[in-house]
């Protein structure tokens, strides 16, 4: 008897798993990449701890794997075997920032990856020292044009998508700046702080704690969505920068070729999860706003015109940045 007709007899037999058993019998793994403790780690996380009960009860782990902007857990995914066990936790910098700056990353953001949903996404706000007495956008423009080439902005390093927006903001504003890049968010937020830079563009949940005690001001929001805890705020795009557009987001990718029925089984078990009131609400906490509804194609459609408009920034502001 032939090792097929023996496993069809052993199915028939019931001595065989029920089609899937197998994969929800191996753990998930989500694949962040960033170091723990982050803004997509937390994300990550908070949406892991109750993704299992909607697969089954699958157990479900998040594994850390930081280096290259996310370069390395991207290609380590990318890598992977396509059955849905192993998820990478994708973010603007990953599949949109970094290809747009970068011509020799170790993958290709459309073709490597098969998007599953997109999970959340998080505001940037613009942001200055409280201490510099610049109330508003018209102000710090005004300095800027007034003091040319004496004045800078910080980022978490280069080519980040924080880098990138104050560029986009330079370029759009007609103002000259020198960009300072950091070992990360909170060395930048810390030159900010202690006026060694005059502004920067950063994600909402970095500069909240500043905000709040009143060490940073708040001058205007970066993204055209008006959501999270900068939605009061003025938007940049409606200041004198039309199409003004900076934002991250966490979005869930498996290697390309996974099937369609698998992709669609974690997409549903992705909504499901981002639908509960509670994950919702953890996320806001951290600035990141739930999105319960996507589908494999609309999370696609998402990451190809997020891809497109960065390329589109990057042509613009002229930024030329080599890998070290």
């Amino acid at each position: 008897m032939t090792l097929r007709r023996r496993q069809a007899l052993a199915a028939a037999l019931g001595l065989l798993p029920a089609p899937g058993f197998a994969q929800q019998a191996r753990a998930l793994t989500l694949v962040v990449p960033f170091a723990p403790g982050g803004t997509t780690d937390i994300g990550a996380r908070i949406i892991a701890a109750r993704l299992g009960a909607h697969l089954g009860g699958q157990s479900v782990v998040v594994e850390n794997r930081a280096g290259a902007g996310g370069a390395t857990a991207a290609d380590h995914v990318r890598r992977q075997p396509a059955d849905g066990t192993t998820l990478l936790i994708g973010t603007a910098s990953t599949h949109a920032v970094n290809p747009a700056v970068f011509t020799d990353l170790p993958y290709d953001p459309i073709r490597d990856f098969a998007p599953v949903a997109l999970l959340g996404v998080t505001g940037f706000v613009l942001v200055v020292p409280a201490a510099s007495g610049i109330t508003d956008m018209a102000g710090l423009v005004a300095r800027l044009r007034a003091e040319p080439g004496r004045h800078n902005f910080a980022s978490a390093g280069v080519g980040s998508m924080p880098h990138l927006a104050g560029e986009w903001f330079a370029k759009g504003a007609g103002v000259r700046v020198e960009h300072v890049a950091y070992r990360g968010g909170g060395p930048a937020l810390q030159a900010l702080l202690t006026g060694e830079v005059t502004f920067m563009v950063e994600s909402a949940p970095t500069v909240a704690a500043a905000i709040a005690d009143g060490r940073l001001r708040a001058l205007a929001r970066a993204s055209l969505r008006r959501s999270g805890p900068q939605a009061d705020l003025p938007a940049i795009a409606d200041m004198g920068i039309p199409g003004f557009d900076a934002e991250t987001w966490i979005l869930a990718f498996a290697p390309a070729g996974t099937p369609g029925p698998v992709v669609a089984r974690l997409n549903a078990a992705f909504n499901a999860t981002l639908a509960e009131p509670e994950v919702s609400r953890r996320l806001g906490e951290v600035g990141t706003v739930a999105v319960a509804d996507s589908t494999p194609e609309s999370a696609a459609a998402f990451v190809r015109n997020e891809a497109e408009r960065w390329r589109r920034v990057v042509a613009e502001t002229g930024v030329r940045i080599t890998r070290q």
